[in-house]
Formats: structure tokens, C-alpha cells, sequence
């Protein structure tokens, strides 16, 4: 397991707490809860149980739980219908510490809204008197935080802990293929994104094209279907998901060019994109000064972007068994699918503790036909850091800085009373013009790729 370090030291110092706990895990499908939460179990020296809820329906999920029990106990499968049922066997058959891990706990939710309520009662009633503790995992992030955690829940008050579990970062990756050079790995990252699932299905000691052609190209593979079938998975109607994340993936941004690519009214969109942001595939973008500003869409999943991009859109080809063209493809179109994603990975470097300016807040600034790719706000010292990111093969000069500096007026925020410095990030290097002047001044800061991945050591 990469990274993870400080969930795991969460995860396991709650449930060795002396006092029971009732605590929720929660993230997008594949980013490593289930590896999270067994990793913990599995390091304790109490009894525990993971159950891995169906979609079924409640009443079976109980009787399956119970079943589970038993088998641990040696003992013969009780009736149950509930799970209050099945939480009054385990406690007349523990008698200690034991600690319950409930994965994909949303699909319960989903099918019967009352089961919050239900497992309310098992934590103020049935369990209250025993050293039992729950951990529950979700897949459907707004389901977690409006049936679990929000203030309008049963449960609210009850956990003693939760803990949304994220895509790794760019450093994170860069674990997973250490004979990479920095270049090669900021291109796996706009391939992969940082969803462990898909990270391990790439060998690194294959070179990056091999990867993608045996393990993205290939029918048959698991990341050839992956999207498709996360899609079918959850939700209903998969082919209009299909076709709203494909024209996202195109650069369809706004609900009007969104819905006239899918030939569907604007209004009769918005449900659908709604969905898909708790799903965590796709999140509303606004400029990091203006938070309630108008927004557009982004695909949040690179993975998801690199495939409605190359895979959906050569699905005819690659059926036949024809990787090679697409490969080639890919090849020549790389570069340019990679410098969105080197926007991101700049932006990540920026939140990074070790980046030499400070922001509480970072993303994307606009403003009519102007864009700044990095922007960081810190409030507290108000400090504005304007950044632009360039992955092209020519270097950065005096030019980008000059562009940059030129825009910082029209950036509102703090008026005049703020100290500004600039960054710039280049997968070329700078001219040697751009390095003497950077020199000489303390607000400019030059990173190529190995920089940036320096910041996450």
C-alpha cells in the first residue's frame, strides 16, 4: 500500500481506543478503502468482521451478515430479517473488544432511506453496553454525507470519526513507477489519475506505450471497460452519462455546450450532472477568486478523460484487435492531452507544504477571454500566487513572465493591499535570459518537472 500512511495511523489508533467507536470511511469507487480498512483489521489484535454489502436489498444483506457471524464462530446461522437482529446475535456472542467493517454501507442506504434510522438504534440500544465498534464504507460520496453525516441524519452525532479518502497526489504516483523519469511520470499520471486501481494495472518496468496498449488498448483488459462499467454500475441510463463525460472529455465545458453535444435541452441535464459529481467523476469549476461565481464542468478522473478521448473513440478499431493505430495515435497526440493534466499536477505542487509561497487556497483563475493556470490565495498574509504551466518541447522565456505580470492587475481580490509572487513551470526548462532574471528577484520561481516532483519528498 502506497502513501496511505496517515489513514492507516487514523483508522488503527481509533479502534484501539478503550472506548467502542463508530466511525465512516467514504471516497469514489477504486481509490482504496477496501485496501485501507482490511489493512487496519488485519494489524489489530481484537476479533473483526467485514461484511461487503450487496445491492439486494437490506433484509438479505442481514441475514448474509449473520451468516458471515456464525461461520466466525463456529455457530449455526441464526434468523434474522434485520440488522438490529443480527447486531442482537453478535452481541450475545462477543464478549470484548470487536470491531465490524461494513463496506459499500451506501448501497443499504440506497435501497431503504430508513436504515440510518435503523442503525441509530443499534448504537444507542442494542450496542450500547458492549465493546463493539463499527466502521462503515460508501462508495456514493453525498449519500455518505447526507445519510451519515449531515445534520439531518439519524446518525449525526453518533461517529466518532470519518475520513474521505482521495485520489493520490502526483509524489504519490511517482511511487508506483520509480525507474520513471519525472517527464514519463507526469504522462502516466494524465493515463491513470491517481485511482490506486488503475495505478497497479501498470507495470513499471514496461514502458509507458507498452502499458497503455496492453492494459488500456487490449479487450478484454481491466481499465478497456472500466468507465463503462462503473457507469452501469450506479447509475441508470449509462448511455447519456456516456455521452455527457465523452463531450466533457472534448472540451465541452458549460451546460449549454454540454447539452448541445448530446442534442439534449440544457435544463434536462442538470440531474445528470449532479450525479456524476457525487460520483466524484466530474465536479462544478469556478475561478478561485470568486467561489460563487459561474462555473463550468471538469472531469476530475484523468483516467476517465485519457479514455472517452482514446478508447471510446476508437472502440470499432480496438474490438477488432487493432491497438497499433490507436497506439500510434495516442503517441502523437500525448504531448497536448498532458498539459491539461500538468495544469493539475502544477496545482497540486502549490498546496504541497514545501512550496516556497504559502496558499489556504488554490485552483484556476478567468476572467472573459484571460485564464491563469495556477492561483494561489493565502488570506491570512495576502499573498497572490500566479503561476502558468507550458508542457511543450521549446523553453519557457522572459515572454510568459512578462504576459503574466501584465494580467495580475485584473486578478480582484485584496484590491491593492497584497503581495504578489509569480511561478512558472516549464517541462523544457527556461532561457538562460529567464533564469538571470528569476535570480534577481525573490517573487519568481522557475520549476521544471523534476521540481515539482522534488516538492512531494
Amino acid at each position: 500500500m502506497i502513501n496511505r500512511e496517515r489513514e492507516l495511523e487514523w483508522l488503527t489508533a481509533h479502534l484501539r481506543r478503550d472506548d467502542r467507536q463508530f466511525l465512516v470511511v467514504y471516497g469514489r469507487r477504486r481509490v482504496g478503502k477496501t485496501t485501507l480498512v482490511t489493512t487496519a483489521l488485519d494489524s489489530l489484535a481484537q476479533d473483526t468482521q467485514y461484511y461487503l454489502c450487496d445491492q439486494r436489498g437490506p433484509e438479505h444483506n442481514a441475514t448474509q451478515f449473520a451468516r458471515q457471524c456464525a461461520d466466525h464462530f463456529d455457530d449455526v446461522p441464526p434468523d434474522v430479517d434485520t440488522f438490529l437482529d443480527a447486531f442482537r446475535y453478535l452481541k450475545g456472542r462477543v464478549d470484548g473488544p470487536f470491531v465490524v467493517a461494513l463496506d459499500e454501507f451506501s448501497y443499504l442506504v440506497a435501497e431503504d432511506e430508513t436504515i440510518p434510522s435503523v442503525f441509530q438504534t443499534a448504537v444507542d440500544e442494542v450496542l450500547a453496553d458492549t465493546e463493539i465498534s463499527i466502521v462503515l464504507l460508501g462508495s456514493s460520496i453525498s449519500m455518505i454525507e447526507e445519510g451519515v453525516l449531515s445534520y439531518e441524519s439519524p446518525l449525526y452525532g453518533r461517529r466518532t470519526g470519518q475520513w474521505r479518502l482521495e485520489p493520490l497526489t502526483i509524489g504519490d504516483v511517482a511511487k508506483f513507477f520509480p525507474q520513471y523519469d519525472a517527464d514519463t511520470t507526469i504522462q502516466t499520471y494524465s493515463v491513470l489519475g491517481g485511482v490506486p486501481a488503475y495505478l497497479e494495472q501498470f507495470d513499471e518496468t514496461q514502458s509507458l506505450f507498452s502499458n497503455i496498449e496492453q492494459h488500456i488498448l487490449s479487450k478484454g483488459e481491466f481499465l478497456y471497460e472500466e468507465p463503462e462499467f462503473l457507469l452501469r454500475q450506479e447509475l441508470r441510463e449509462p448511455t447519456t452519462y456516456m455521452a455527457i463525460l465523452e463531450a466533457i472529455a472534448n472540451g465541452a465545458t458549460r451546460v449549454t455546450d454540454i447539452a448541445n453535444r448530446i442534442d439534449k435541452q440544457a435544463s434536462g441535464i442538470s440531474r445528470y450532472l449532479q450525479n456524476l459529481t457525487q460520483l466524484a467523476l466530474v465536479e462544478r469549476e469556478t475561478p478561485v477568486t470568486d467561489p460563487d461565481g459561474r462555473g463550468v464542468y471538469k472531469l476530475t478522473d484523468q483516467f476517465v478523460r485519457f479514455w472517452f478521448r482514446y478508447v471510446s473513440a476508437n472502440r470499432g478499431t480496438l474490438e477488432q484487435g487493432r491497438t497499433e493505430p490507436v497506439r500510434e495515435s495516442i503517441a502523437e497526440t500525448l504531448p497536448t492531452h498532458t498539459s491539461f493534466a500538468f495544469e493539475e499536477v502544477c496545482r497540486q505542487a502549490v498546496r504541497a507544504p514545501s512550496f516556497p509561497v504559502s496558499s489556504s487556497r488554490v485552483g484556476r483563475w478567468w476572467y472573459s477571454e484571460q485564464e491563469i493556470d495556477v492561483v494561489g490565495l493565502n488570506q491570512q498574509t495576502k499573498t497572490l500566487f500566479l503561476g502558468e504551466c507550458k508542457w511543450t518541447t521549446s523553453s519557457v522565456g522572459q515572454s510568459l513572465l512578462d504576459d503574466l505580470e501584465a494580467t495580475e492587475p485584473d486578478v480582484r481580490w485584496q484590491g491593492s493591499d497584497r503581495d504578489v509572487a509569480y511561478g512558472l513551470f516549464s517541462r523544457s526548462g527556461f532561457t538562460d535570459e529567464l533564469v538571470e532574471r528569476a535570480a534577481q528577484r525573490e517573487d519568481v520561481h522557475l520549476f521544471t518537472p523534476s521540481d515539482v516532483l522534488a516538492l512531494f519528498e
